[in-house]
């Protein structure tokens, strides 16, 4: 399978683009975190931690979100085979909550499988 890209236009405001660009980088997938930035900015979404030898090579991308600076928007999504929209619906949620204290577009996923707002 291959991975799946999703064009689409979440807009943010610019301070909270930086919160979240900036929340990333200081979680960073070899220091305790499950994120990787890179440019133009991309921002990877991994499964786990690199924080022991050999969980590099047990972690998975699950995805990775592009941004237009400029506009301050989430302009696209690749989806790794394997996550779905509601999963990736479900870290968003927890980036932003835990970046933002509050979500803007995620949504965490129920107990029951459903969806929530997170309040």
């Amino acid at each position: 399978m291959n991975a799946k890209t999703v064009r689409i236009n979440l807009p943010y405001d610019q301070a909270d683009l930086k919160s979240l660009l900036r929340y990333a980088k200081a979680h960073d997938v070899e220091v305790a975190g499950r994120y990787d930035i890179r440019k133009p900015p991309r921002l990877n979404i991994w499964t786990h931690t690199w924080i022991r030898p050999g969980c590099r090579a047990e972690s998975s991308l699950m995805f990775s979100l592009e941004f237009d600076w400029n506009a301050a928007s989430l302009v696209s999504v690749i989806m790794q085979p394997g996550y779905d929209w509601q999963i990736f619906l479900d870290e968003l949620a927890r980036l932003e909550s835990t970046a933002l204290g509050d979500t803007v577009y995620g949504k965490r996923r129920a107990a029951c499988g459903g969806f929530q707002d997170v309040q």
